[in-house]
């Protein structure tokens, strides 16, 4: 059997993106791995209260951009599942805690939502700095992805859903922004 690996078209991938893709890229990932590395260095914090009652609304950028982080980084068409996984493991260990020691809030429970948020935000800050260092298209977190095909001559396209910020419909506008602008100046 022919392996079915699709040759890399330019025309059916994204464009790269311009100044302004790679200035939000830029704060945005400088923003990562300054929260990657307060988050990592705060497990104490984490452990002694629960992310509702000390006000740490991250937890929610995990459940939202976990999906994300599986089908764009990993390649995995999974959908809404890890997400899913996620919340029903950490409710079975909140439950379990509570049937044990009277405490939903509880070290594994902790240990459960500190993993899923330091793999959240290692997932972007390695990212960042990749599609910004090689203007990857499209998604910051399709930028190793992108790179590992193209280095391969074959073509990287976004898994669905696409990208959660939403970076690959700025750098199609500025692309046709960068078109339009030369042609107007030359009438």
């Amino acid at each position: 059997m022919q392996p079915t690996d699709v040759k890399r078209d330019p025309t059916r991938e994204f464009p790269r993106p311009g100044p302004i893709g790679l200035a939000i890229r830029v704060i945005l990932g400088a923003f990562t791995i300054y929260s990657f590395v307060a988050l990592f260095t705060k497990w104490n914090a984490f452990l002694e209260r629960d992310p509702i009652e000390s006000e740490r609304y991250y937890t929610l950028f995990t459940l939202w951009l976990l999906p994300y982080v599986f089908n764009l980084t990993f390649r995995r068409r999974w959908g809404p599942w890890p997400t899913l996984v996620f919340v029903l493991g950490g409710a079975a260990l909140g439950l379990a805690g509570y049937l044990a020691s009277g405490e939903f809030w509880n070290v594994v429970l902790a240990s459960w939502v500190y993993a899923g948020d330091l793999l959240l935000m290692a997932a972007l800050a390695v990212s960042f700095p990749v599609a910004v260092a090689t203007r990857s298209p499209g998604c910051e977190l399709g930028a190793i992805p992108w790179l590992i095909a193209r280095r391969r001559g074959r073509t990287y396209e976004t898994p669905r859903p696409g990208c959660a910020v939403g970076l690959e419909r700025l750098d199609r506008w500025e692309a046709r922004w960068r078109r339009r602008v030369p042609n107007a100046i030359k009438t």
